[in-house]
């Protein structure tokens, strides 16, 4: 669905930021600085300013929570769209919600349990916004996000409805990962419930997550390979706890890779070390579900 009226938006009207800190924005604790960094708080902004940076040929990175994200230390040339104060959720039926991509899993959590809707428990603990999660299709448990979509809203130059069936949800994956554009909302279909229980379920989720390594990850950095555990492959590799720098591999969850210092690129040849000798040993090319943001190999990413 496209929308061709112009926005009569002015810069002003975002919230911005020059020299914008990953550091600061991103589970991992390390990164560089891009350029400047953009705060839209509805669609209508958040298409002004991506036009914006189009038009300035600007390459443009969106941020939500950045839970997933690595990037590169120094210089990041280019802006930061961040969804950060893209922010809201409203019912749409009695058993849907419309929620705004910024959104974290817990505030979309608690408002599940105000209003008694059942079906996004297993997301509990995850340091996510929606926005990200759909992308992604991510979850926990077996379970993804996308079973639960029946619309995504989609800004790439043109304002877009995609339905579950255009999005096509797979392991990790979505359409949305293979377009230049943002992900501005997003409609689910939920259970009718009752609070109560909504709580223990969420309860229930939390109390497994708190098993995992503490300390600065990304959370799981590969995907598990069809039928096996990229876990248990790095840990048959003999890699729990091994270290490079300031970047280990928790002794934990070797899938874990835990930064303890201040260096991306430690973390990235620690990850490169990892796939290297998993593949050496067991002949599988592990595939990162971690997001690559700015200058690792000689050019941007």
């Amino acid at each position: 669905m496209s929308n061709g009226n112009k926005s009569t938006h002015s810069p002003n009207d975002v919230f911005t930021v020059n020299k914008f800190s990953f550091s600061e924005h991103t589970t991992y604790g390390c990164g560089g600085f891009a350029e400047e960094a953009y705060f839209p708080t509805d669609a209508a902004k958040t298409a002004f300013i991506y036009d914006k940076l189009t038009s300035d040929n600007k390459k443009i990175y969106i941020i939500g929570n950045g839970s997933n994200i690595l990037a590169a230390d120094g210089a990041i040339h280019g802006a930061v769209i961040s969804t950060k104060r893209l922010i809201g959720i409203k019912k749409t039926a009695q058993d849907g919600v419309f929620c705004r991509s910024g959104t974290t899993v817990t505030a979309l959590l608690h408002f599940c349990v105000t209003h008694g809707l059942s079906g996004l428990e297993f997301l509990a603990g995850i340091p996510a916004t929606v926005g990200g999660l759909v992308l992604m299709n991510g979850g926990a448990d077996g379970k993804f996000i996308g079973g639960r979509v029946s619309a995504v809203k989609f800004y790439d130059g043109k304002l877009r409805t995609f339905s579950n069936n255009d999005c096509n949800f797979d392991y990790k994956y979505s359409i949305m990962r293979d377009i230049n554009g943002i992900i501005t909302g997003c409609c689910l279909n939920l259970d009718r419930s009752d609070s109560e229980t909504v709580k223990d379920n969420i309860d229930f989720f939390l109390k497994k997550r708190s098993i995992q390594p503490k300390g600065k990850s990304c959370g799981c950095v590969f995907k598990n390979p069809d039928g096996l555990s990229a876990g248990k492959l790095i840990e048959d590799a003999g890699l729990k706890g091994l270290k490079l720098g300031c970047a280990q591999v928790s002794a934990q969850h070797a899938n874990f890779i835990i930064n303890t210092g201040d260096k991306s690129s430690d973390v990235y040849a620690l990850i490169a070390e990892v796939k290297s000798r998993v593949f050496k040993r067991a002949k599988i090319r592990l595939e990162e579900e971690v997001v690559y943001i700015g200058d690792f190999n000689g050019a941007d990413s």
